[in-house]
């Protein structure tokens, strides 16, 4: 390997008697995406010659890149000492804020069915109206309390968990980690950098620095907006009212911005532009020297070559480091000005605020600082670095007259994805075990698009339909000459769904299409001007939301279980993993290049790149925007094990009916389901975790193809294909899903039979 990168050592505080160990780590990155993460950890003695026979451990561990992956923890358990053991893999253990869903459970803890509580998962495609939905559902006004914020746009990028509850207001926020804040700000200054390459206005250079590209990061809620003199016709009329109730009280008007406010962040976003044009024209001018050519003259695939060394070349600056900690540390002043509540901080970045107050509208006053929008408060927002907001309270919904016990968790809107293999993301599909049910919500005014269909698709193989309901929203504005009353708009968004489902009997299969068909009609919802006050919601609405409140209420009623018992012949398993891999190889090839896919196009290298560096530094769940391989081989297996989980040898009992015979096999789909997340979250992720480290390292001419192959590779390794003639690798694969499959079914009520 020749000579070695990484050695530890030992040390020990003052005062104390307990050596530590010290090292740099070989896979996990620091706050500047640089490999050799410095890790410090207590060895728990306090006799030299141990501590040094333990850092001689350490040495060895780390000379022999063949442990460096997660699924080698156990071989290495046999080698090494436990302490070693945990020094060296705890960190390829904790993705960026994967613990935030603890600490808030320690601070406000979610009751479940054993309470009483039945909980609702909110999903759909943004801009649909479902956090329009959830503010009828806790009582929240519109215009006056305005929690959780809506816009025609992404607004809830956090997990806002509501528990409607007698008693007092409590509160618990979440704070991003700062690494992946970091990681937001240095690819907005880069998007800001690409622009002015481009020799765009400054207007737009900010506007790309304060918005992200992803529509979820925005600068300028924290930062303050870039304010130029208004440009001619930006402000003519379009009909806004500017005495509304939501204009005229900010989310907290006595902690608005002041004047000298405004004028000290207009200096600093000033200033920031500068440097951005200052960082661009000297990494220009030195490529341009280098490759003794101007970089602007170079045109198509020259050009984007260029971009991407322009780029490599600003990352490595020191002026970009030096940006990077400004922004940062502005953010974290916008911190000072919390008032009220405690904010507690871990490695001196906030980590949580908890609040708690017996006054509804003082609570709501302060909870909106962490999920506002509105413009007036722009430069004190913490709106987005907020991971989750956890409420507690007597959120009465003003149609009902007790407050029902439940939890409403409401998050990031599904994309508004083309993509035909559009896919759910794992931090959606991975709550479905938990909660009583999967309220997807959808516009009733259009058929379903990609990501309502994904949902359907990921709930029926899942072997969740029967968690499943479906809120249209917008049915007052279905409307047609041929649709003269209720009953026949119904029928007519009824229509629409059941197309939608039938388009998807191919993926999913007939017995759970068919089971989904058969039950989901009678928990379909039809909403309407959920944007009003409820006072103001006529009287039609108004009994379906009723209606949807005592149903979700309802849903923590056992289901009996079934007596029937799928029995199943495991020959045919083989095939069905042997597509599901083919059909996720099929899908990446496209993107990378490598063949033609209908409806798949070859993906951008920097949105590649920016895909590795979310897997190489585990954080955004290991995806980037559509792409999500992790989820991408979950859905292709649990679809294809689904047909396979529709077709049993023989069954002991037999089901009475169709309706018993769906839910003996939905029980196995959920436990295979649930068994498929971590098995292709190590798969992909957790045992190539050095390659995609790599993959992200690539730089120079020719990384755009040696990143695409690094993927081909990991992917080709993760879930090979199996074929005639068995590879090694390919037959591991196989066994390791086998085994699942095989658990699952024994777990669900089902058994295993040999062919004759």
């Amino acid at each position: 390997m020749g000579k070695q990168r990484y050695t530890a050592s030992k040390s020990r505080s003052q005062g104390r008697s307990a050596w530590s160990i010290s090292f740099r780590h070989p896979v996990c990155r620091d706050a500047d995406d640089k490999l050799g993460a410095k890790v410090r950890r207590g060895l728990g003695t306090a006799d030299e010659a141990k501590a040094d026979a333990l850092v001689a451990e350490m040495n060895t561990l780390l000379s022999d890149e063949s442990y460096w992956n997660i699924a080698e923890r156990s071989r290495a358990e046999q080698r090494f000492t436990n302490s070693v053991v945990r020094a060296f893999y705890g960190p390829m253990e904790s993705p960026a804020g994967s613990d935030l869903a603890a600490v808030r459970d320690a601070a406000l803890p979610l009751p479940g069915r054993d309470e009483g509580y039945s909980r609702v998962l909110f999903m759909g495609t943004t801009g649909t109206g479902k956090t329009s939905l959830l503010r009828q559902l806790i009582g929240s006004h519109p215009d006056k309390d305005r929690f959780p914020s809506t816009s025609t746009g992404k607004t809830t990028i956090a997990d806002i968990e509501v528990i409607t509850s007698p008693g007092d207001f409590e509160a618990v926020v979440t704070f991003f980690p700062q690494r992946l804040i970091r990681t937001h700000v240095a690819e907005s200054i880069l998007e800001a950098c690409k622009t002015a390459w481009r020799g765009d206005s400054d207007k737009r250079v900010a506007r790309d620095l304060l918005n992200h590209k992803e529509q979820r990061f925005r600068l300028g809620y924290i930062l303050g907006n870039w304010a130029p003199e208004a440009e001619a016709g930006d402000d003519d009329d379009w009909g806004d009212d500017p005495g509304t109730a939501d204009e005229a009280e900010g989310p907290a008007s006595e902690s608005m911005p002041t004047e000298n406010d405004r004028e000290a962040m207009q200096s600093f976003l000033d200033s920031c532009l500068e440097s951005i044009r200052e960082l661009v024209e000297q990494s220009d001018r030195e490529l341009s020297e280098e490759l003794e050519e101007p970089l602007r003259k170079l045109a198509g695939d020259d050009q984007e070559a260029a971009l991407a060394l322009l780029v490599e070349r600003l990352e490595k600056t020191d002026a970009y480091s030096t940006l990077i900690d400004a922004i940062m540390n502005e953010i974290g002043m916008r911190f000072n000005h919390l008032d009220g509540g405690k904010l507690t901080k871990r490695g001196g970045w906030p980590e949580k605020w908890t609040y708690s107050d017996g006054d509804r509208e003082a609570f709501i006053r302060k909870i909106r600082w962490f999920s506002s929008n509105h413009h007036k408060a722009y430069g004190r927002l913490l709106t987005p670095v907020v991971q989750g907001i956890r409420v507690r309270g007597p959120l009465l919904a003003g149609f009902l007259d007790d407050v029902p016990k439940l939890v409403l968790l409401d998050g990031e809107g599904l994309g508004h994805t083309p993509e035909s293999a559009a896919n759910v993301s794992t931090h959606y599909t991975s709550r479905y075990a938990l909660v009583d049910v999967i309220l997807l919500v959808d516009n009733a005014e259009q058929p379903m698009q990609a990501a309502p269909l994904s949902v359907l698709r990921s709930v029926a193989t899942g072997g969740y339909q029967d968690k499943l309901a479906i809120a249209f929203t917008h049915f007052d504005s279905v409307k047609g000459d041929n649709l003269p009353d209720f009953s026949a708009k119904r029928d007519h968004v009824l229509a629409s769904l059941r197309s939608a489902l039938s388009s998807l009997r191919d993926a999913i299969g007939d017995v759970a299409a068919s089971a989904l068909e058969r039950k989901i009609e009678d928990r379909c919802f039809m909403l309407g001007m959920l944007d009003r006050p409820i006072d103001k919601i006529p009287g039609g609405p108004r009994k379906q939301l009723l209606h949807l409140a005592k149903s979700i209420e309802k849903a923590i009623e056992p289901e009996p279980r079934p007596d029937a018992r799928p029995k199943y012949d495991p020959a045919g398993l083989a095939f069905a993993v042997q597509s599901a891999a083919g059909d996720f190889h099929s899908l990446w090839d496209a993107r990378l290049g490598y063949r033609h896919r209908d409806g798949v196009y070859k993906e951008h290298w920097a949105r590649v790149k920016a895909l590795t560096r979310r897997v190489a530094l585990r954080m955004d769940n290991c995806e980037y925007q559509h792409l999500m391989p992790v989820a991408e081989l979950l859905g292709r297996l649990s679809e294809a094990i689904s047909r396979f989980l529709d077709a049993p040898a023989r069954w002991d009992p037999a089901p009475s009916d169709d309706d018993e015979a769906a839910s003996a096999i939905a029980q196995i789909r959920a436990e295979v389901h649930t068994a498929l997340h971590s098995f292709a979250m190590e798969r992909i992720v957790e045992q190539h975790l050095v390659d995609w480290s790599r993959a992200f390292d690539y730089a120079g001419k020719g990384s755009t193809y040696e990143r695409a192959q690094e993927l081909r590779d990991i992917y080709g390794e993760a879930a090979p294909v199996p074929g005639i003639e068995l590879s090694e690798v390919a037959s591991d694969f196989l066994s390791a899903v086998r085994r699942l499959v095989f658990r699952a079914i024994k777990k669900g009520g089902g058994e295993l039979v040999l062919s004759e």
